[in-house]
């Protein structure tokens, strides 16, 4: 009968911990989202200090979250969202308006597709 409840407490924490996960990446990835648009929309007005700032500012919080997300993501994932924000960096200083929207978007799919991975699917489980 220990074991039983053991067990049951086991999986209990692993399904709080997986819906915790998951919500805790969907926030981020929403927080560094909302900046790529913030980002995009500074280009846009051909506003590149702002930019240059934003993108500075982004990459600190982008370096916090980092730490946290290499527990619960593939690192190579994580390497893709960090090479395309060099690439937008890069693309900023010399004022390349369609790489850096395209370096943009970039990001935000990968955020996206890192957070789709992670839910509890069908298609992710099989």
């Amino acid at each position: 009968m220990k074991q039983v409840i053991i067990m049951i407490i086991c999986i209990i924490i692993l399904v709080v911990g997986g819906v915790f996960e998951i919500k805790y990446l969907e926030k981020s990835s929403i927080y560094l989202s909302s900046d790529m648009d913030y980002i995009k929309n500074a280009i846009d007005n051909n506003n590149y200090v702002l930019a240059k700032d934003q993108v500075d500012k982004s990459w600190q919080t982008w370096e916090n979250l980092k730490n946290t997300w290499n527990m619960f993501i593939i690192h190579e994932e994580i390497d893709d969202i960090d090479d395309a924000m060099v690439e937008l960096k890069e693309y900023i200083d010399y004022e390349n308006k369609e790489e850096c929207f395209v370096a943009i978007e970039k990001i935000k799919n990968n955020l996206e597709h890192t957070v789709r991975r992670q839910e509890l699917r069908i298609d992710n489980v099989l």
